[in-house]
C-alpha cells in the first residue's frame, strides 16, 4: 500500500447519535418498505473480517455496511483484482463504490453505529475490500451475490487477494512494476463521480458526493456508470437511521 491510513485521514461523520440496538436494521430486515441487508465491516474483538462474507441481494435492495472498530474502509473491485480499485483496471467506470476510512474506537462503538449503503442495480456480483493497510490480503474481501459453487467463489477471491501485491484506495497509484497500470481518478467517498440515489429510493441517481458527503457537479454519464458498477451510493458518510 503506497500509503497509509489512519484516523486523521477519514472523512468526518455527522452529528446525532443513535442507540444501534434500537436504531439499526438486522440482516435482511424490512424498513421503511425497503430490504436491507446489514454487512458488518470488521468484528467487534477487532477481527479483520466483513459479515456476512457474501450478501444475497435481489435489484433494488440496500446492503448496509456498519463500522466496528478500529478503522475500515470498503472499496469495489473485480473478482480478478483484489486489493486494487475497480477505477484502476476499469478507467471508464467512475461511480465503483468507495466508502472513505470509517474510524470507529472501542469506547463509542456500542452508541454510534457508521454506516455507509448501497443500493444494488444490478443480479451480477459485486466484489469489495478493506482498503486498510494489509487488511484485504488478510481476507477483509466480500461480495453481494457472488455464486456458492465454482471458480469464483468469496473463498476463491479470499485466495486471489492473499497473493495481493498492494493494497490501495481510489486515487492511489500503484508501485513501479505494479499491474494494472492505469491511474485512478481522486478520491471520493462514493467513488469519483459516483451517484446518490436520492430519498425515497425511486427515479435516477443525481447528486455525488465527494470525500466529506459534500455535493459536486456531475456530468451527463451517471445512469451508464450505475449500469457497470451495479450498485447505487445512497450514504456516504451518516449514522444508523433506518428504524424498524
Amino acid at each position: 500500500m503506497a500509503t497509509m491510513y489512519d484516523t486523521a485521514a477519514a472523512p468526518t461523520p455527522s452529528a446525532a447519535a443513535l442507540t444501534p440496538s434500537a436504531a439499526a436494521p438486522t440482516p435482511s430486515s424490512v424498513a421503511g418498505g425497503e430490504t436491507v441487508h446489514v454487512v458488518q465491516v470488521g468484528g467487534a474483538n477487532g477481527s479483520l473480517t466483513f459479515w456476512p462474507e457474501n450478501t444475497k441481494a435481489n435489484v433494488g435492495d440496500l446492503v448496509q455496511f456498519q463500522f466496528n472498530p478500529k478503522n475500515h474502509s470498503v472499496v469495489q473491485t473485480t473478482f480478478a483484482t483484489p486489493c486494487m480499485p475497480m477505477q484502476q483496471v476499469m478507467p471508464n467506470v467512475t461511480n465503483a463504490f468507495f466508502s472513505g476510512f470509517m474510524p470507529v474506537s472501542a469506547t463509542n462503538s456500542t452508541k454510534d453505529v457508521l454506516v455507509y449503503s448501497v443500493r444494488v442495480t444490478t443480479d451480477k456480483p459485486i466484489w469489495y475490500y478493506c482498503s486498510q493497510m494489509k487488511h484485504c490480503q488478510a481476507g477483509m474481501v466480500g461480495a453481494i451475490n457472488a455464486p456458492e459453487t465454482g471458480d469464483k467463489t468469496v473463498a476463491a477471491f479470499k485466495q486471489l487477494a492473499a497473493a495481493a501485491a498492494e493494497n490501495l484506495s481510489p486515487g492511489q497509484l500503484p508501485s513501479a512494476g505494479a499491474s494494472p497500470s492505469s491511474a485512478p481518478g481522486a478520491p471520493n467517498a462514493g467513488g469519483a463521480g459516483s451517484s446518490v440515489l436520492p430519498t425515497g429510493g425511486a427515479g435516477a441517481a443525481s447528486t455525488p458526493t465527494d470525500s466529506a458527503g459534500l455535493p459536486i457537479s456531475t456530468g451527463g454519464a451517471a445512469a451508464l456508470d450505475i449500469a457497470k458498477s451495479g450498485v447505487v451510493v445512497v450514504a456516504a458518510v451518516a449514522l444508523a437511521f433506518l428504524a424498524l
